[in-house]
């Protein structure tokens, strides 16, 4: 299955008239008044009179949709349409719809963000994709924003609607934008319908909710995919994944990547699920050689997000897959986000806000003592600090680590706001959200050749957020319902797995072998060119030892990244 690559051009003020014809090939984009180009192996799904659909498509029990619209009853306009896809069908989309009346256009993006889509507006045209690289394909120039390179470098963690590239913008997942004049965006799906009003769900309903999504999500996923390979790291969420694979009867092998030293290896977790599971497996181990500082993991992306052992990481993924004759890797990106890995007081104020004093809000209370470590004073404290940080809007302070300072940047939105929908006393709720939102950058779509995160998916979402927040923690464990749904078929040394390793000595490795390539880069580099680095903090940080218990490394080599993520594209 090929990954899906898309781009359209419209009229960014007028009616489509003759339709969105075909475009034969990715240049006609730069002069075409309309159309649609689709890379090979995917076509375009009708809605009649109200437009198209691309992507994948399914409806709320995992079967593959051939008519998005089927069983819909007469729809008024362009809205209805807009709230019947994202109410009655998923998966990783986005649609052109037109009003039959005017011939004017809005686009509208799934929930999930599981298929990426970018805007250009150039000369009274929408140009849309579903990668910035195909912009740079069709011949249209493409340059950095250093602006927005740099408003990126102090707050890396959260998705922004402008990309760091010029003039490209990503379109909001969930939202509906009009092409019209004076016409306003307006938001689709809604958080808030999804949280609970009340905390009257146990735990075993929780697990049991979990347990009916994922199976009917991983059913959908695998029977488009077909054979997939699972990244499985040991870990609850990728073992998860696994497991419901499992139970659907799909087709699948477990790949896992580990350290040369035992503080990145989970073999030892792995080998017990592929053999609970009765699958294959295979074990492959970071080459420290392979890992080139010079190639950006993401290189002709829209930001630099990636991290420095990822290129090696898919280059070993994807031999799992060639071995097997797999189509996709399935990964667990986002579990941690999605099954609600809170480590605060948060979930106690809703738990107070939806029981109030009672028996069951005191066993929340030891259940957070038991999550968090603390003991009974240090847990009331948190939780008034909680109570008063509700009151006002968080900020998150600049991260300015090895930066020259704030320096110029550019005004942005968040891709999303989904926390500013919910009530302001819904504190774990809005917190969770948040959670959500902070995996936006690591999540893999259909867009990707390679990996695909199904933990994303919109009915998992919000099947998740209708978990009360401290549900989630309930037995003084993180993620319960997520480790309960499958505790039949998982090994309990995984369902009872509060830690996991990564690739954190590959990293070291590299900065111990590279210090003097690392410090040409950044000193001679673009980002210094810009004026955006602390030539001298820098020297610093390439003085640690490499052992060192210090976030300077691990920003350094960030830097690093964004530096051969910026040449990708000069």
């Amino acid at each position: 299955m090929k990954p899906l690559a898309a781009a359209l051009v419209l009229p960014l003020h007028g009616g489509l008239g003759e339709g969105l014809v075909p475009l034969r090939q990715l240049r006609d984009l730069r002069a075409a008044r309309s159309g649609l180009w689709l890379g090979e192996g995917w076509s375009v799904r009708s809605l009649g009179a109200w437009g198209w659909l691309v992507g994948c498509n399914f409806d709320r029990d995992g079967n593959v949709l051939v008519d998005p619209l089927a069983g819909a009853p007469a729809l008024a306009d362009r809205s209805a349409v807009a709230h019947w896809l994202v109410r009655h069908t998923w998966g990783a989309w986005f649609a052109v719809l037109v009003d039959p009346r005017s011939e004017s256009v809005a686009i509208l993006r799934d929930p999930s963000g599981l298929l990426p889509l970018y805007r250009r507006i150039d000369a009274g045209r929408c140009l849309l994709a579903t990668a910035p690289a195909l912009f740079a394909q069709a011949g249209i120039a493409m340059s950095v924003s250093w602006p927005h390179v740099q408003q990126f470098l102090q707050d890396p963690e959260r998705r922004q609607r402008a990309t760091c590239l010029a003039g490209v913008d990503e379109l909001s997942p969930g939202v509906l934008y009009p092409l019209e004049r004076r016409a306003h965006e307006v938001a689709i799906w809604q958080p808030a319908l999804h949280v609970p009003a009340s905390g009257d769900i146990t735990l075993a309903v929780a697990a049991q909710r979990v347990r009916d999504c994922a199976r009917m999500v991983m059913r959908a996923w695998s029977g488009h995919f077909g054979q997939v390979v699972v990244a499985a790291s040991g870990g609850v969420d990728s073992s998860l994944v696994c497991a419901a694979l499992a139970v659907e009867g799909r087709p699948f092998a477990c790949a896992t990547v580990s350290t040369r030293d035992p503080s990145g290896d989970e073999t030892a977790y792995v080998a017990p699920l592929a053999a609970r599971l009765d699958v294959s497996w295979r074990a492959a181990q970071y080459e420290i050689a392979a890992v080139d500082p010079g190639a950006a993991s993401f290189a002709h992306s829209a930001r630099p997000v990636g991290k420095m052992f990822v290129g090696e990481l898919r280059r070993q993924l994807g031999e799992a897959c060639a071995a097997v004759g797999a189509a996709r890797v399935f990964d667990g990106n986002g579990g941690d986000n999605v099954f609600c890995f809170l480590h605060s007081a948060a979930p106690f104020l809703d738990a107070w806000r939806a029981l109030g004093p009672s028996r069951q809000l005191a066993e929340v209370f030891v259940d957070l003592c038991r999550l968090t470590g603390a003991d009974a004073p240090t847990l009331v404290r948190a939780i008034l600090r909680q109570w008063w940080r509700r009151q006002r809007s968080a900020r998150r302070a600049p991260n300015l680590g090895l930066l020259a300072g704030p320096g110029e940047t550019a005004p942005s939105l968040p891709l999303t706001d989904w926390e500013a929908q919910v009530p302001m006393t819904a504190t774990g709720a809005r917190a969770h959200l948040r959670l959500i939102e902070a995996a936006q950058h690591h999540v893999h779509g259909l867009d990707d050749p390679l990996r695909f995160s199904p933990l994303f998916s919109q009915p998992l979402v919000e099947t998740c957020l209708g978990i009360p927040t401290w549900v989630w923690c309930q037995g003084g464990i993180n993620r319960a319902p997520a480790r309960a749904a499958f505790a039949a078929e998982l090994p309990a040394a995984i369902t009872g797995r509060v830690a996991k390793a990564g690739p954190d000595t590959v990293m070291r490795a590299v900065f111990a072998r590279d210090r003097v390539r690392l410090r040409a880069m950044l000193h001679d580099g673009l980002l210094a060119g810009q004026g955006l680095l602390d030539l001298a903090a820098i020297d610093a940080a390439l003085a640690l030892d490499p052992q060192a218990d210090d976030d300077r490394i691990y920003r350094l080599l960030d830097l690093v990244e964004a530096e051969a993520w910026a040449r990708s594209w000069s």
